[in-house]
């Protein structure tokens, strides 16, 4: 019994400090699709793919996918927003899309490929133009698309645009 004990006391340890790991951080910026033009707007906009989580909410006969939670930070560490219902609606699991001024952020959100790690990506967010981060895995750029053009996570699958600028 009292190894049993021990078990379950190391299990849940080992559990918790799995839970507080650091995200990765990644050093390459995402920013808009270089092939669309500005829209004109002043503000950015953002969209984050982030990892999907089976939902099962009463009221509705079946399971649907909810993108995770992420949190987008200013470059002084400052949280900017915490983005918790990250679909458009409950069984269109598309990204919401976040206005922001144009400038350098910090996005946490959980990957879908591995284990869903936590994720730290830099992205420049542009006037009138949208920086999409694709977490996912399942992100296809289009086929004549340089390597040199994109980001890609350290599992080596393209997550963005890398910023073709970093703004001040």
């Amino acid at each position: 019994m009292k190894r049993l004990w021990v078990f379950v006391v190391a299990a849940t340890i080992g559990a918790l400090a799995g839970c507080a790991t650091a995200p990765l951080v990644l050093n390459e910026p995402v920013g808009p699709n270089p092939l669309i033009a500005s829209s004109g707007e002043s503000t950015g906009k953002l969209k984050v793919y982030s990892a999907t989580e089976e939902e099962h909410d009463v009221g509705f006969q079946t399971a649907y996918f909810q993108r995770s939670p992420y949190t987008i930070y200013g470059l002084d560490g400052r949280e900017i927003k915490h983005v918790n219902d990250n679909n458009r609606s409950e069984f269109l699991p598309l990204p919401r899309i976040v206005e922001l001024a144009p400038g350098n952020y910090r996005v946490e959100a959980l990957t879908a490929v591995g284990f869903g790690e936590p994720v730290a990506v830099p992205v420049v967010i542009e006037a009138g133009r949208t920086t999409e981060v694709h977490l996912n895995g399942h992100w296809q750029p289009p086929s004549n698309a340089p390597k040199k053009e994109l980001v890609l996570a350290p599992a080596g699958f393209p997550i963005g645009w890398r910023a073709s600028t970093q703004l001040p």
